[in-house]
């Protein structure tokens, strides 16, 4: 005896979309790029059950980070990313926003309350305030300075890429969240005059070197590079404009200026120090076109690795590839870092 077919059910195009606020438009459009393929009743209904509104779900939560459809049938063409991932990347963003809004409400009920008694608000809570309140314009400044230097096409291949990657992107929001203080440190120093080679910038740039290395961003980083070498460089040069504008949201040239203090804390560092004769003969090397594998080479290639294990800068091969893309030098600097990558690599 032949079992009989367990007939499909779900919701038809038109409950879906009354249901879910899509329109049966959109539920054509992800039909037709295979996004989507429902069943059938016995009368050739298309039918939405559950495997369909999960689906759906995490079609919706791409297209809203930003993902054109294409890019969102190439990411799930692939190994679509599971919705409870989706959601999480979701959750996370809310619950900051929610954080962020929750605090700023604090704040402006307190600040009623005192404008309402007897006890005028100080200058500090009112620069305070001011201070709280004009972070809702974070993302306004955010999208304004993402418009100035990354094109469409270059945020959507990164939106893509991070979607494909929900747990690197977990990863990379906690970094962002725990480098702000570090960020707002260097900021306190500079207005207050400290010199970028002090001990105080000294210490603080030391510890955002070692938060830096444990998060892995450079190896991450140096795989983004080999995935989309362009779209990298473009998001890595915005990054830095991002964070300065982050905890000096109401002035740019501020936040240019703190940008050119941690660069110059850098260049006057310990490490930046001790390398400076290392680079001379890395030049050298590169000068008379000594071959990466020569014993001058090989030599050079052990005091760089001497020279990261005694400033604690991790594995040379990625610090040495890192800095020859990433750091911030002119380009016969950042010649001879690429000629020193290929001797250390070798």
């Amino acid at each position: 005896m032949v079992k009989s077919r367990k007939p499909a059910t779900g919701l038809t195009a038109a409950e879906c979309a009354r249901r879910t606020g899509l329109t049966v438009r959109a539920l054509r459009v992800y039909e037709r790029l295979k996004l989507l393929k429902p069943a059938r009743s016995g009368k050739g209904w298309r039918l939405y059950g559950p495997e369909e509104l999960i689906r759906l779900n995490t079609l919706v939560a791409l297209k809203n980070f930003g993902l054109s459809l294409a890019q969102i049938r190439k990411v799930c063409s692939a190994a679509p990313p599971a919705l409870v991932q989706i959601l999480d990347m979701q959750l996370k963003v809310w619950a900051a926003r929610r954080m962020a809004a929750d605090r700023v409400i604090e704040k402006i009920h307190a600040a009623i309350a005192r404008l309402q008694s007897p006890t005028p608000l100080t200058i500090d809570e009112l620069c305070e305030l001011l201070r709280k309140t004009e972070m809702t314009n974070l993302q306004a400044i955010t999208r304004e300075l993402i418009n100035q230097h990354i094109t469409p096409e270059q945020e959507r291949d990164w939106l893509t890429y991070w979607a494909q990657r929900p747990d690197d992107a977990a990863i990379g929001q906690a970094f962002s969240t725990a480098a702000r203080p570090m960020m707002e440190g260097f900021l306190r120093l500079m207005r207050a005059g400290a010199a970028p080679e002090s001990a105080e910038v000294q210490e603080l740039l030391a510890r955002t070197t070692q938060h830096w290395m444990k998060s892995g961003m450079r190896e991450r980083q140096l795989e983004q590079l080999a995935w989309n070498r362009e779209v990298t460089l473009a998001w890595f040069k915005l990054g830095g404009k991002l964070m300065a504008r982050t905890v000096v949201p109401d002035d740019a040239d501020e936040a240019e200026r703190l940008q050119r203090y941690i660069h110059t804390a850098r260049r006057e560092s310990p490490p930046a120090r001790a390398f400076r004769p290392l680079a001379v003969e890395a030049s050298r090397l590169r000068a008379s076109d000594a071959p990466v594998t020569s014993a001058e080479a090989r030599a050079l290639a052990r005091q760089y690795a001497d020279f990261c294990r005694e400033y604690d800068l991790g594995d040379p091969s990625v610090h040495v590839r890192w800095i020859a893309v990433f750091a911030d030098f002119d380009d016969e600097t950042r010649a001879m870092y690429a000629h020193l990558a290929k001797i250390v690599t070798a």
